[in-house]
């Protein structure tokens, strides 16, 4: 009776979730088979990632069609294997890679809130707390600030991770601990950010269950909990092979100067996505990429109040209560006072009193963490305090969410792009722990900081006395709600604004099925073996469609658009922008790409220059073979090398 209970609450939230979904994205539902959420960037990407996954399983997988003859190009940016396998039964029965990539969207919000209901329920035994965190997981603002990032938004998995090994720990079941593991693989292979941000906050809370509940001398547990750990680290490792062997063919660790610019500045936690309908206008402290940070107003006030929740234990008879008080509200002021001071320097402004200047926030840090341990040292109730507050469910989601926050100001601290530290906590991942430096944008800690954050609404719901908590649940759950309503959502964005000069606007919308480009279906007919450039070459939102449209064919592409580039393609991009000045460089880039076709789109230049350019071809040799419209096919007379075979 219990556990059906359990599963019909579950039930119940995740179909209140999927609900909720649909009204917070609207209008995507009303264009599900070919509308896409946000720009015709990284969905359209997302979308051929999926099909390629969909169609390509086995050996060559890596060996993506684009950057031809490059291999691996697949591991280039994320392979989202997980979620092709989510979306492969959609996507054989409908071959609609719009839909595949639109369902999955839809589904990172109602898991992310089903999941977090599940933790917060856990934590707290209230399902109001968990309902009210599952909305404040799957639908803060930092989640509607992503919508065009898939990548980002696949952080369901998270709190299932947590959800089980909290119940293994508190029942000392196996079943828990697996479906642990599993939720953390997949979480792993979900997101490659998520699998070095997330994995450090999991052995931290495995650490933390192990130590509050004194099992580091329970020889089954460690066994147990140290199995998993190995599964998982062994099932994960064969998918970050190819990252490696392209750091060996000569992929460089992102530079600090890279990490820098897409680091949290620390007003990026005040400046939210101008298409919220509350906070859009207000927040906008200091706007830049990956710089839309704001936690929302509601979910912070019941965070605060969950972090002061832990539960105390029972006094010590040695103490009076009046002793007990003062002492309280002397630790009490004490923080307080630290607390505003370390924020103060952290936002960029300094402390000037008459006879004391407070600049330098590394040294109140330093002062702080002296006189902590000091304080410490000489006393055994603020030992016990700090102790009872760790050891509690406030403690390690406040210590989460700071480190996560923490972490996503990247190697340095800037407030307002000004330098408040030179170094930061990231900096010594970046120099010591593998892979931190091959990415790009610690401000994705972000996501790691609002799963602390909704664990901590749940404490602070379940903190609201039972008379008062399902009516404080249920205005908690409208304001969470309203802070994080853009309705409607961005949809079909197409900008305009090309690297390169003389280029046409592409059309406002993506063709799908019998829609595609006659020039598409064509190429579906060419030998397996041609490789393709497209013409425009290098412009990431022209390269982006032809790698979209390549799902009706899968040939070779030289074109490619990803997290990183081979070296040459930067190169081959510059040779062909300058055709007109060393036409015979421009040339011998195409006959060194391994090109077998060229497709040029005359329609996507400005005036006769498309023209132009099929008369360049020409010019060299090429024959024309087919036409549709302003898109020409041509047979280049002399093909490149042949295509490396295709690896893992």
């Amino acid at each position: 009776m219990k556990h059906s209970r359990f599963a019909n609450s579950a039930a119940l939230a995740f179909a209140a979730y999927a609900a909720v979904t649909i009204l917070m994205t609207w209008p995507l539902a009303a264009g599900l088979t070919h509308d896409v959420p946000g720009d015709f960037g990284d969905p359209l990407f997302t979308s051929w990632v999926l099909s390629w996954g969909a169609t390509h399983l086995g050996r060559g997988w890596w060996s993506a069609n684009i950057f031809a003859p490059q291999p691996l190009a697949l591991a280039y940016s994320e392979h989202f294997l997980p979620q092709a396998i989510q979306t492969l039964p959609i996507y054989l029965l409908t071959r609609n890679p719009i839909l595949c990539y639109n369902l999955l969207f839809l589904s990172t919000f109602a898991v992310s809130g089903l999941g977090m209901f599940l933790l917060g329920r856990e934590l707290t035994g209230s399902a109001a707390a968990g309902f009210v965190a599952g909305l404040a997981f799957a639908f803060a603002p930092y989640r509607i600030a992503n919508i065009p990032h898939l990548q980002v938004l696949s952080s369901a998995w998270m709190p299932f991770v947590l959800f089980g090994l909290h119940r293994h720990f508190a029942t000392g079941r196996r079943r828990p601990l697996a479906f642990a593991a599993a939720a953390w693989l997949v979480q792993n292979l979900s997101c490659g950010y998520y699998l070095l941000f997330f994995s450090p906050v999991v052995l931290l809370y495995i650490g933390w269950e192990l130590t509050r509940r004194r099992l580091w001398t329970d020889r089954r547990t460690l066994r147990r909990v140290a199995a998993a750990v190995v599964v998982v680290a062994a099932a994960t490792a064969p998918f970050l092979l190819p990252y490696l062997e392209l750091r060996r063919l000569g992929f460089d660790a992102r530079s600090l100067g890279e990490v820098h610019r897409f680091s949290a500045d620390v007003y990026a936690y005040l400046t939210a996505d101008p298409n919220l309908r509350v906070w859009g206008l207000i927040a906008q402290a200091w706007p830049r990429p990956e710089g839309l940070l704001f936690p929302g107003a509601t979910i912070a006030l019941f965070a605060v109040i969950g972090a002061g929740a832990a539960r105390a234990r029972p006094r010590d008879p040695r103490q009076t209560d009046d002793e007990r008080l003062r002492l309280s509200r002397l630790a009490w002021t004490a923080a307080a006072i630290l607390a505003a001071l370390v924020i103060t320097l952290l936002f960029g402004y300094s402390i000037r009193l008459p006879r004391l200047k407070i600049t330098s926030l590394p040294r109140v840090l330093a002062v702080c963490a002296i006189g902590g341990a000091i304080l410490l040292a000489v006393s055994r109730e603020a030992r016990g305090s700090v102790s009872r507050w760790l050891m509690s469910l406030s403690g390690i989601f406040s210590i989460i969410t700071l480190f996560a926050i923490v972490m996503s100001f990247g190697p340095d601290i800037h407030a307002m792009g000004r330098a408040v530290t030179t170094t930061s906590l990231y900096a010594l991942f970046y120099d010591h722990v593998p892979g931190f430096d091959g990415i790009r944008v610690p401000a994705r800690f972000a996501m790691i900081a609002t799963l602390g954050l909704a664990a901590l609404t749940a404490l602070g719901v379940a903190a609201i006395p039972p008379p008062r908590r399902r009516r404080v649940s249920a205005i908690a759950a409208m304001l969470i709600l309203a802070e994080a309503l853009a309705v409607p959502i961005p949809i079909n964005q197409n900008a305009t604004d090309y690297k390169q000069a003389g280029l046409a606007p592409l059309p406002g919308a993506i063709a799908i099925g019998s829609a595609v480009p006659a020039v598409y279906r064509y190429a579906a007919q060419l030998p397996a073996s041609a490789v393709l450039i497209e013409l425009p070459f290098g412009e990431p939102a022209f390269d982006i469609r032809y790698m979209f449209y390549s799902t009706t064919h899968w040939r070779r592409l030289v074109n490619g658009y990803s997290g990183g580039a081979p070296a040459g393609y930067e190169i081959l991009t510059e040779s062909l922008k300058d055709r007109g000045g060393h036409p015979d460089r421009a040339w011998q880039g195409i006959v060194d790409s391994s090109a077998t076709h060229a497709v040029v789109h005359e329609g996507s230049y400005a005036n006769d220059a498309g023209a132009r350019v099929s008369a360049w071809l020409r010019s060299r040799g090429a024959r024309e073979i087919a036409a549709f419209g302003s898109d020409r096919v041509f047979v280049l007379s002399a093909p490149g090398p042949k295509p490396p075979a295709p690896g893992f």
